[in-house]
């Protein structure tokens, strides 16, 4: 009895093999998608657990992965290259085309079977990362105006923004070293603070995350005491003399005179024929240094600046009484 049961199920496990067999062989893994994503800074340690692998096909999982590069830290001219081992389900094979395989998020350079075609071999290459800069570990203060940072890995030039008891001090400035005088920004009493990242130095849009400094208080004695070092020029503004009107010397922000506006920079200056960014919005400034509204003609395209706010508007019909419509970028579609 025990041999008659020890035979049936001999039998049973062969005629499973078989099927498993047929399967391999009627039902071959031809498709592969597989969504990778990487956590690569340059400057920091060289490691495949940077790379996390996704099969979203089915048939497969991933086995095993290695890095192909061999520094210890990624340098700004890396091209990153993983090689990813997937292992077929159920005993079935591979017979996998070029055109059948899609990856997210790398490019594949080529694909290989092992020698038992159980196994499919990945080589994936990440983009160069000559267009990526490194992040900024941390910012302070050198002194009460001056501000210091840490140096970017791949940075062409840093921007550096200012705030004022929380409030932006007129618009980033940039620099290509790793420190800022801010002292002309910080003429009035408050508590500051930055904010500063880096830029690519090959491509100027690719940025770093910003970076807080920490505070520093400014009190009476000591914006006085900037306000002697870093002086305003007379006549600093439109129909303005300092020496006989002394009260706009710490105006900054929005100044009214009368029914026009214009717009004093934390450092003093103001903007003459020209858009400025302020607040998320462009205004354009006449000769003068007045905001202006209605249609402006600018390198050959047409704006409009909305005439309460005097803001540039976008993706709307302008309220001309004509009809007319701007499109994303404010100019006018013809």
């Amino acid at each position: 009895m025990r041999r008659k049961i020890v035979g049936t199920a001999a039998f049973a496990m062969l005629a499973l093999t078989m099927t498993f067999a047929s399967l391999a062989e009627e039902d071959p893994i031809d498709r592969i998608e597989l969504e990778v994503t990487a956590d690569i800074q340059t400057g920091r340690k060289c490691s495949i657990l940077d790379f996390e692998f996704t099969v979203l096909s089915d048939g497969c999982e991933v086995q095993d992965a290695e890095l192909l590069n061999t520094n210890e830290v990624w340098g700004s001219q890396d091209v990153p290259r993983v090689k990813v081992y997937l292992r077929s389900e159920d005993g079935r094979t591979f017979s996998v085309k070029r055109s059948g395989t899609r990856i997210i998020g790398a490019e594949s350079e080529y694909g290989y079977y092992d020698e038992n075609l159980f196994v499919y071999i990945l080589q994936l290459r990440f983009p160069s990362l000559r267009e990526q800069v490194g992040g900024i570990a941390e910012a302070s203060w050198d002194s009460t105006t001056t501000a210091v940072w840490s140096p970017a890995v791949n940075a062409g030039y840093y921007e550096v923004q200012l705030y004022r008891d929380e409030k932006r001090q007129g618009s980033a400035v940039q620099t290509e070293s790793p420190n800022y005088d801010m002292g002309k920004y910080m003429r009035l009493e408050g508590a500051y603070y930055y904010k500063v990242r880096a830029v690519d130095r090959w491509n100027a849009a690719v940025r770093s995350r910003w970076t807080d400094s920490g505070r520093v208080t400014v009190d009476s004695a000591a914006a006085e005491s900037i306000r002697q070092k870093y002086p305003l020029p007379v006549g600093s503004g439109p129909l303005i003399d300092l020496e006989t009107q002394p009260y706009y010397q710490d105006m900054y922000g929005w100044i009214a005179e009368g029914s026009r506006w214009w717009y004093r920079n934390a450092d003093g200056s103001y903007t003459t024929s020209n858009w400025q960014y302020i607040d998320g919005k462009w205004y354009y400034f006449d000769s003068k240094g007045y905001m202006v509204t209605g249609w402006i003609d600018w390198n050959g395209k047409s704006y409009y600046c909305d005439p309460e706010s005097g803001a540039m508007l976008v993706n709307m019909v302008v309220p001309d009484g004509l009809g007319l419509r701007v499109d994303s970028t404010g100019a006018l579609i013809e």
